[in-house]
Parts: C-alpha cells; structure tokens; sequence
C-alpha cells in the first residue's frame, strides 16, 4: 500500500509539468550560481572550500523551499478535491497513507539534489572534497527536510487546507531560515546560542562548515550536528503521530 501511494504521487505530483518547472528553476538558479560563483572577479578569489560553502547554502535553501511548497499540497489536495472518501472507502490504512505521501517528498528532494550533483564537480575540480561533500549534503539534507516534511503532514491533517498550511509551513521555515543566515558575531547571546544549537539548518550548515574548514570528514567527529538534526525528527514524528491519531478519532482514516 505504501508502495502503491508513492508511485501515485510520483505520477500525478512530480511527473507533471508543474513539479518539472520547479526542478527546471531550481536547475537555472543552480546555472547561475555556479557561473557567478566561478566568473565574477571577487567571488573567483574565494577559496574552493568557501565556494562550495556558498553553493551548499542554495542547495540547501532551495530544497527546503520547494519541498514545503510542494509537500503543503499532497495530503490537502486530497481533501480539496473530495478524493479523500474515495480512498478512505478502499482497504487503506494510515500509515499506509501517509507514508507513501512523505516518500513522494523526499523523492523530491533526491531529485534536487542529483541536479546538484554535476555543479558541485565542476566547483571542485581539483580538490579531494566531491565525495565527502555529497556523502554530507546528502545526509545532512535528507535528515533535515525528513522532520520539516514530518511537520508539514501534521499540520496537513489539522488544517486540511492547502493556503493555511503552505503559509504555517512557510513562516516556521523563515523562522529557522532568517537566524541560520546571521553571522556568528551575532550569535553571542545567549538564547542565540541555545536556537542555534536546536536550528535544523543552523546543524546542517555547521557540519558542512566542519566538513570543509576543518576537515573533520568522519561521522563522529559531526555527531554533535547530527545528533540535534535527529532529535528534530523525532520531535516532528511525536507530533505527527499526535495530530494523526486526532485525525483518526475525528473518523476517516483506518
């Protein structure tokens, strides 16, 4: 069943005009970045390390974006459309449901990244840094978007309505967006300090800065990125599983 609901989103969400013009303008502002990144006169002095730094940060910021907007829509369609019954009326049971909607997104999510793939080889040419770059943007990204799309579904289950939760979504992702961007001079408060350790993307972006500034290229030496990015997840799949067994109590999902 999980299976069968992933395939179905992957034809009539990501295979579409739509979803392909999402990736068609990720790939264009992945094009423009590389080429500012490799031909204008100030940028081209940066270190290769403080160029992929850079492009990992619109990787990164792109992913979210896209990803929120589109997963905002795959649980909420269902109910606008007035598909819902008629999946509800079939043998489908929950988890089935919701975990073939969240493969969808994070499929998503794999196909911006492999986009990425090719620029980052051309930024590194010449360094011994494409593998364990990829290796932790990917894990790094994969574990991050995971919790915002687990939050995402929630919040489709509360609201059932696409605009309230796109515009939920969107506010909570500036909320870790908009402090991960300051500089660290301007992380010297306290409370500063305490957000950026629980910021998903303030984890992700530390890491990578750990990866390529001080070569610390092992797991365990990014464990304490890690660890907090993980810990998000669960805090995102508690509070699925509470808005969902809401949702059952409410009738309409097995």
């Amino acid at each position: 069943m999980i299976l069968t609901i992933w395939l179905k989103e992957i034809r009539e969400e990501l295979f579409t005009w739509k979803s392909m013009l999402w990736l068609l303008i990720v790939s264009l502002l992945y094009s423009l970045t590389s080429y500012l990144l490799l031909t204008n006169k100030e940028l081209s002095l940066l270190d290769q390390t403080e160029l992929l730094w850079l492009f990992s940060k619109i990787v990164i910021g792109a992913a979210f974006l896209v990803v929120t907007i589109n997963c905002s829509s795959l649980i909420n369609n269902e109910f606008e459309k007035e598909t819902a019954e008629s999946l509800f009326l079939t043998p489908l049971h929950f988890s089935g449901f919701i975990a073939g909607k969240i493969l969808a997104s994070i499929t998503l999510w794999f196909y911006i990244f492999l986009i990425s793939i090719p620029y980052i080889i051309v930024i590194t040419i010449g360094t011994n840094l494409i593998g364990p770059f990829l290796l932790f943007l990917g894990i790094l990204g994969t574990i991050g978007i995971t919790g915002i799309i687990l939050f995402i579904t929630g919040l489709s289950l509360i609201f059932r309505s696409t605009k309230n939760t796109l515009t939920t979504s969107l506010i909570f992702l500036f909320a870790f967006a908009v402090p991960a961007m300051f500089s660290t001079t301007l992380k010297i408060n306290p409370l500063a300090q305490f957000f950026a350790k629980i910021n998903p993307l303030d984890n992700i972006f530390g890491s990578l800065d750990n990866v390529l500034v001080d070569y610390q290229l092992s797991l365990a030496q990014n464990f304490k990125f890690i660890f907090p990015l993980i810990l998000f997840c669960l805090i995102m799949l508690i509070f699925l599983i509470f808005t969902a067994k809401c949702t059952q109590k409410r009738g309409g999902l097995k």
